[in-house]
């Protein structure tokens, strides 16, 4: 496809604009993409050529950050360079602002493969341009039902768009993602055995209680969570595929998750079966672009969470980790994760209602929040943020909280003095933020981690000028 003087002044500008960003200290990738889309709205399409070994996309509704950058270092341990949007820019902007910065002002590409995560709303349009080579679908939740729509339209526009020559690494567990390999004929299937908290029946909310294929209601023998487990409908045949790469041996140890496939052990340091699930999917990626076992094997344990995904911080009043929540069935799992810490907890949970967050907050009560009620002798006390933070407290004190342990406090420093105020050292401390409150109280946990490091570097230096 030849390259008009559309695309060269798109990219320049884009560069331009990049390096400017970068001079000035920003890190942005989503206004260089936007105005080279508006010189040249087909930039992403030239682009995208360049990648000789291909692109791989990441979709799904919860776990493309945390699969992006569990693959993303599972290829850097195999030595293998590649564009990446890190920054989670996940929109057709952020994309190409991804492509641009991996892209020489000659306009050749400074790698010959790339790993784009992709929102699934913008999956579509992405397609129309790009032709992915590998394409790696998570799951399906309800999320953002005011930006989204119906469940069932973002599962149709992402299986109506994927080119039929890319190769689908599908979640097997999920039978709205499982259905897009009926009708395709190059498809590699992740899933797992069992968990120690799988269960024969389950009351959660499920996404897929019917068939996706004739209606009929799926039968279970086994659930994961959510809609996630061993299914088969008995009218038409639909079942769970046999899955390439099967999790067994699944247990947690010492903050870290551990699992076999096939003869060889895995371990991430992450908690949450959730995310057993986007190691999986970075295996069977890594895979197929032909990276043996030993190497993701290491890929895997040296991977650090990123960007608010069960991230931890150190302060001297202890540990907390942080972790996104957006919607009923991913807040379910970290819910599941903190009581089965078995320790005493503290938790401040951020509730906005700005766009990027989805202005309908109905969703909190499809959450099972009754568990923490259940629980509440574990719960040191639940402290409530962001421009909704009553709505959360009222929710939790229907769920069984009692309002003694509920705390309002508007303000993001105050919110985090609050939780570790008096703070007993077997107590564990989770905050639970939605998007717009991620990036505020992650800056905020990076400069006290930050000056508590300067502080400890001080008076390790008196110390041995004292003893000197």
């Amino acid at each position: 496809m030849k390259r008009t003087w559309r695309f060269w002044i798109a990219l320049w500008a884009g560069k331009i604009i990049t390096l400017g960003l970068l001079v000035t200290g920003k890190k942005g990738t989503t206004l260089p993409g936007k105005i080279a889309n508006w010189i040249d709205p087909q930039i992403m399409r030239h682009l995208s050529l360049a990648y000789k070994d291909g692109i791989v996309m990441v979709t799904g509704t919860n776990g493309k950050t945390t699969s992006s950058n569990l693959l993303a270092s599972i290829l850097r341990e195999a030595g293998r360079a590649f564009a990446f949007n890190q920054a989670g820019a996940n929109l057709v902007t952020g994309i190409t602002g991804a492509l641009i910065q991996n892209t020489r002002w000659s306009g050749l590409a400074q790698a010959s493969l790339a790993l784009l995560e992709v929102d699934e709303a913008t999956v579509p349009k992405f397609c129309e341009q790009v032709s992915p080579s590998l394409a790696i679908v998570t799951n399906f939740f309800r999320d953002q039902l005011d930006r989204y729509g119906e469940l069932d339209t973002t599962v149709r526009m992402v299986r109506e768009s994927l080119p039929k020559e890319t190769v689908l690494v599908l979640n097997a567990d999920d039978p709205l993602v499982a259905q897009f390999g009926t009708n395709h004929s190059r498809v590699v299937y992740y899933g797992v055995e069992r968990t120690p908290d799988s269960v024969n029946e389950s009351r959660e909310t499920r996404e897929a209680r019917f068939c996706p294929l004739c209606g009929t209601e799926l039968d279970y023998t086994l659930f994961h969570y959510g809609q996630l487990g061993i299914f088969n409908c008995l009218s038409c045949g639909f079942h769970r595929p046999e899955p390439e790469t099967l999790a067994q041996d699944v247990r947690p140890e010492a903050g870290l998750l551990l699992f076999r496939v096939d003869v060889t052990q895995f371990e991430i340091a992450l908690q949450g079966y959730y995310n057993l699930y986007n190691a999986l999917a970075a295996l069977s990626a890594a895979r197929q672009l032909g990276i043996n076992d030993g190497l993701i094997k290491k890929g895997l344990r040296e991977f650090i969470p990123q960007a608010g995904r069960m991230e931890r911080f150190h302060l001297p009043e202890g540990e907390i980790t942080l972790t996104l929540v957006k919607n009923p069935t991913g807040f379910d799992q970290v819910i599941q994760t903190m009581l089965g810490i078995a320790k005493p907890l503290r938790i401040l949970i951020g509730i906005n209602d700005l766009a990027a967050d989805g202005r309908d907050i109905s969703w909190l009560w499809d959450v099972n929040f009754e568990r923490l009620g259940t629980h509440e002798a574990c719960i040191h006390q639940v402290i409530c943020t962001g421009l909704r933070a009553e709505d959360i407290a009222l929710r939790l004190k229907y769920a069984g909280v009692s309002e003694g342990k509920l705390v309002l406090e508007h303000t993001l420093t105050g919110a985090l003095d609050l939780l570790q105020t008096n703070r007993a050292s077997e107590e564990v401390a989770f905050i639970l933020p939605t998007y717009t409150l991620l990036f505020p109280l992650r800056e905020i946990l990076e400069n006290r981690q930050k000056n508590m490091s300067v502080s400890h570097l001080k008076a390790k230096e008196r110390r041995e000028g004292a003893t000197g």
